[in-house]
């Protein structure tokens, strides 16, 4: 019997929507995955729980690790390149809450991430869908 049943659906599911999902689609959900753990350590920051705040910021790290060691130097050109520092960047911010115990720092790196999984939302997003979507508009 497997003690940990809800890493196995996580497994799972990962597995699945790497099969499934288009690369940008899967890049903007972790983003979302960093921009929720850094919320969840903004949050135990205010709260004093120190504890809290590790967990959701080393999980938060363990996403930017991932997404910067996925970064293909071959093919990605000067994009690949700035990708590199940006994630060396993310991930030192992220450990500096644990130093500082900020809340702002938390609220920094939400806003830097969010500013980048717009970008890769964009790429996801069909072209025709902002015809079928007028309230949606691409901005250059």
């Amino acid at each position: 019997m497997n003690p940990y049943p809800q890493h196995a659906r996580a497994f799972s599911a990962y597995g699945q929507a790497t099969e499934t999902l288009p690369a940008a689609r899967q890049i903007v959900m972790l983003y979302d995955g960093i921009i929720r753990r850094m919320e969840e350590a903004r949050l135990a920051c205010l709260d004093g729980r120190i504890e809290d705040r590790w967990q959701a910021t080393q999980k938060a790290a363990r996403i930017c690790d991932a997404l910067h060691a996925s970064l293909d130097h071959d093919h990605g050109g000067s994009v690949a390149t700035a990708l590199d520092r940006w994630y060396a960047m993310i991930g030192m911010k992220i450990q500096q809450v644990n130093v500082s115990n900020d809340p702002a720092g938390c609220s920094e790196v939400i806003t830097l991430v969010r500013e980048v999984r717009a970008s890769w939302d964009q790429l996801d997003t069909p072209a025709t869908a902002h015809l079928s979507n007028p309230s949606r508009t691409v901005q250059a």
